[in-house]
């Protein structure tokens, strides 16, 4: 009887351990990637199906990708442009600038909302796949991703045209929107795989999604500039991320102007961290989804 003790008492301890090797897995970037890997030619698959049912059944497809974005530019332009009268206060900015500027927040802000509003019933509506083991459930938040990713870059098409058009030339600080793009990736990949784990669990979090995108929205700087904060509040906006680097990618590509470059290094680590931690969530709670599903 002692003997068996023991023995149960070590085979615990390993699973203890090895558990714990599993989490220390899951915390290493290098590590996810490896795990992922494999899984490429599925995860573009799914990537590929979620691009195509978005607009399916529709007449125009894809297109629907282009002419949206200028459906919602026109809008907003009347609202915040001509009736509310904005500016992002750059010196000589015109009228053009700033609608091209909103444009610019606003294709940025789609992918962001597009995770926190799909996100939440990701798992639940794909309750097929749970039970099936040998499954890699958490390329489905990165499918999402890379779908929302394909129709944001779509939209920056007429965006780029408009700018070639208004201004003869695109500057060559644009070219930091690929660096500014990192961190946003990140943060929706981590966002995703947190949101779409607890979103198994609690279902509350999807009812309450749409407020808070609203409330999101207009905490991200993309109607007024970061300066419009009062002195003394403005490190509350700092701490958004969404707000940072929509500011970011408005300056760069509509005003010429680089990041600054150790808050952009900061966002890349943040977001690096917070991806990490949505994966190593996803990963421990999912063999808990069929029990709930």
């Amino acid at each position: 009887m002692e003997r068996n003790s023991d023995t149960a008492l070590v085979d615990n301890m390993s699973y203890i351990s090895s558990q714990q090797l599993a989490l220390s897995e899951f915390l290493l970037p290098w590590k996810i990637v490896t795990r992922l890997v494999p899984h490429a030619s599925l995860l573009m698959q799914f990537t590929k199906r979620e691009v195509q049912q978005r607009y399916q059944g529709t007449l125009l497809g894809l297109c629907w990708s282009f002419f949206t974005p200028l459906l919602m530019l026109a809008v907003y332009s009347i609202v915040f442009g001509f009736i509310f009268r904005g500016s992002y206060g750059h010196p000589g900015e015109t009228k053009m600038q700033f609608v091209l500027g909103l444009f610019c927040g606003m294709l940025v802000w789609e992918l962001i909302a597009s995770a926190f509003a799909g996100a939440p019933m990701l798992i639940v509506h794909n309750a097929n796949l749970v039970t099936k083991v040998i499954f890699p459930l958490e390329i489905l938040p990165i499918a999402m991703i890379l779908s929302a990713l394909v129709h944001t870059l779509i939209g920056f098409t007429p965006l780029l045209l408009l700018i070639i058009i208004s201004q003869g030339t695109i500057s060559l600080s644009a070219l930091t929107l690929i660096l500014i793009f990192v961190p946003v990736v990140l943060y929706c990949l981590g966002l995703t795989w947190m949101l779409s784990a607890l979103g198994v669990f609690l279902r509350d979090i999807g009812a309450a999604m749409p407020a808070i995108i609203t409330v999101l929205m207009f905490a991200s700087a993309i109607f007024f500039p970061m300066t419009a904060i009062p002195q003394a509040w403005r490190w509350v906006m700092m701490l958004n991320p969404g707000a940072v680097l929509i500011s970011m990618a408005r300056n760069a590509l509509v005003f010429g102007a680089l990041p600054h470059w150790g808050t952009l290094a900061l966002q890349i680590l943040i977001s690096f961290f917070v991806a990490t931690i949505g994966y190593a969530f996803f990963m421990k709670v999912k063999s808990a989804f069929a029990d709930v599903l």
